[in-house]
């Protein structure tokens, strides 16, 4: 895929950061360079951890990966010492990539047994003191020349993508050449993303989304800039500033951005072609906001799951008739609605989704994935119905649902009430307990700035939904903790723990 740009248009910007820009032909050449050295160091299949912030070189070493025939594990920058060890436990990889910036975190894990011999200090940030050795990524670039690829199939294992782990223990699940060139195929027809295109890449490596910004970015020769501020006000210059054409992000940001930060949309995007979003359903009142606020961006509402890539969207032609809707499947991909018993559900009624065809993962690493990985396709864990026309509707995870007097109470329906309370900015429901451990319903919110919503308020509000969804405590915090691609994360949410 790079090889192919790269020597189609050599000259063309592929990656930028702030100040540094890369043609397509640097970035062949620096990947190709590392593989070089990878290849002399680390075996056919092996596993690579990445551990990095944004930067230019974690893109550079991602391709060499490839090249080398080996297996990419990038390591959420957000993770700390627990979950970067255990993640290093697990792959045992045979050479680390590291950022300066983790240098502690990565010492630590040293000093433990769990890193390589082969350990690759990449990016730039000179104020970090260096406490354990390890070579640099410009020394070892320049010092080999350009070695070809090594030969893969579309059965071999490109990369292992961990989860969040924001509900339970983060798993590796297996992606192979042949899912990425797929999806990535797929992706750029369906948003019909051209040369013409600068995408904006805000969320980690780590995540599938930000891969899948960059291959496509790749395929079609376009530019990928990299955002390594994640502050609104950096975000909205950067759209402007560098010209962003394609935006793919968690509705949780943008919410941020409308209910916090809404001066920021007065300015024209005139380059904005479109805003892809998944991973949350969007609240239409602050949807309807967004869409007023970007003119003639068009949007796209899609659904995923890291165990099967990219499942549906929904076409911008069809936001205004369906506007809860995340689309119909993508090609090659078949979405049924299943009960209790495995029996498909009925147009309308609530049940698993259930993901086959194309896109599917061969399963989670050193992990059982029975439960998930069934004959009739990925269990996603995610409850959604169907329409009469095929449309799929998310309703809530799995994990997250409350059992309540006899009834199932998905947390993302009552926060869809709270989103259209005016003055609150953003809001969580977690699954409390009462003095006789019986389950409860919390209410978790951020007002608005400048406005003094109340409990009362809320408790109006909410007095339309059913009994049983109705929460029994309303607690304001000033901010709400969010994951690295900017989901809330309910975890720490219950345990109080701070933004």
């Amino acid at each position: 895929m790079l090889s192919r740009t790269a020597r189609d248009n050599p000259d063309k910007e592929a990656i930028v950061l702030r100040g540094q820009r890369l043609s397509f032909g640097e970035l062949e050449d620096r990947a190709t360079r590392i593989a070089g050295f990878l290849r002399s160091r680390v075996a056919f299949g092996a596993r690579v951890a990445i551990h990095a912030p944004k930067c230019v070189d974690e893109v550079a070493v991602i391709f060499a990966i490839a090249k080398a025939g080996a297996v990419m594990v990038h390591i959420n920058p957000a993770f700390r010492d627990e979950q970067l060890q255990y993640v290093l436990a697990e792959t045992e990889p045979a050479a680390v990539f590291f950022h300066p910036s983790k240098e502690a975190v990565i010492a630590r894990a040293a000093q433990r047994g769990l890193l390589p011999d082969v350990r690759i200090r990449i990016g730039r940030a000179p104020a970090f003191r260096q406490t354990i050795a390890a070579l640099e990524l410009g020394t070892i670039a320049a010092g080999r020349p350009p070695t070809q690829s090594e030969a893969v199939s579309e059965d071999d294992l490109a990369a292992l993508i961990y989860t969040s782990g924001t509900t339970s223990r983060a798993k590796g699940t297996k992606v192979t050449h042949g899912i990425l060139t797929d999806a990535t195929v797929i992706s750029a027809a369906v948003l019909e993303n051209g040369p013409h295109e600068r995408l904006i890449s805000i969320t980690p490596f780590s995540f599938d989304g930000a891969l899948s910004q960059l291959f496509t970015a790749t395929l079609v020769g376009g530019t990928l800039v990299l955002q390594d501020s994640t502050f609104p006000v950096d975000i909205v210059r950067t759209l402007a500033t560098e010209r962003i054409t394609g935006f793919h992000a968690m509705p949780s940001l943008w919410r941020m951005i409308i209910n916090t930060h809404a001066t920021l949309l007065e300015r024209p995007f005139p380059d904005l072609r479109y805003v892809s979003l998944i991973g949350e359903v969007f609240p239409e009142r602050e949807l309807s906001q967004l869409r007023r606020a970007l003119g003639t961006t068009d949007f796209y509402m899609m659904y995923g799951t890291t165990e099967a890539f990219r499942s549906t969207c929904l076409a911008p032609s069809e936001l205004s008739r369906k506007p809860r809707s995340v689309g119909r499947p993508l090609p090659g991909v078949t979405i049924t609605v299943v009960d209790e018993d495995g029996r498909p559900c009925a147009p309308g009624t609530v049940g698993q989704i259930v993901h086959s065809g194309a896109f599917v993962s061969p399963g989670y690493w050193k992990k059982d994935s029975s439960a998930v990985f069934q004959a009739d396709g990925v269990h996603t864990g995610d409850f959604g119905m169907l329409d009469d026309e095929g449309y799929l509707y998310f309703v809530g995870r799995k994990d997250t649902m409350i059992k309540r007097f006899g009834h199932r109470v998905y947390p993302e329906e009552i926060e869809q009430c709270l989103a259209r309370i005016d003055g609150i900015a953003m809001a969580a429901v977690v699954c409390g307990q009462d003095d006789h451990s019986a389950p409860t319903i919390r209410a978790v919110v951020v007002r608005a700035p400048g406005v003094a919503v109340t409990c009362q308020d809320v408790a109006r509000a909410c007095a339309m939904l059913p009994h049983y969804m109705r929460p029994d405590t309303i607690e304001f915090r000033a901010a709400l903790p969010l994951t690295s691609t900017y989901k809330i994360n309910r975890a720490a949410v219950v345990v109080g723990e701070a933004p």
